[in-house]
């Protein structure tokens, strides 16, 4: 069964409530990599290493005490590790850059 309501007859429909939510998606993902900006230059300026292995543990752990279906939870672990890989590659670029 579907999750949410609407015409499974019309895949336009479909992909375009998709469409709106990757929007949503890119406007929160640019808004976190400008935060994690600061993060990379407060590193830089106090000599701590970009990868911290217990902070990572614990932002995926609180985030997937959120996920409601279980059954997207370990595709949904895949993306928030994915979002702190490419986290860490934009901190070391900025860091490099400064």
């Amino acid at each position: 069964l579907p999750i949410c309501d609407m015409n499974l007859n019309n895949i336009d429909e479909i992909r375009n409530k998709i469409d709106k939510i990757d929007g949503k998606l890119v406007k929160l993902i640019e808004e976190r990599l400008k935060i994690v900006e600061n993060v990379a230059l407060y590193k830089k300026r106090n000599n701590i290493q970009i990868f911290d292995e217990k902070r990572e543990k614990e932002v995926i752990e609180k985030n997937l005490k959120k996920v409601i279906n279980k059954e997207l939870e370990s595709y949904i672990e895949m993306i928030l590790k994915d979002i702190m890989k490419t986290s860490k590659l934009y901190q070391k670029k900025k860091i490099e850059n400064e």
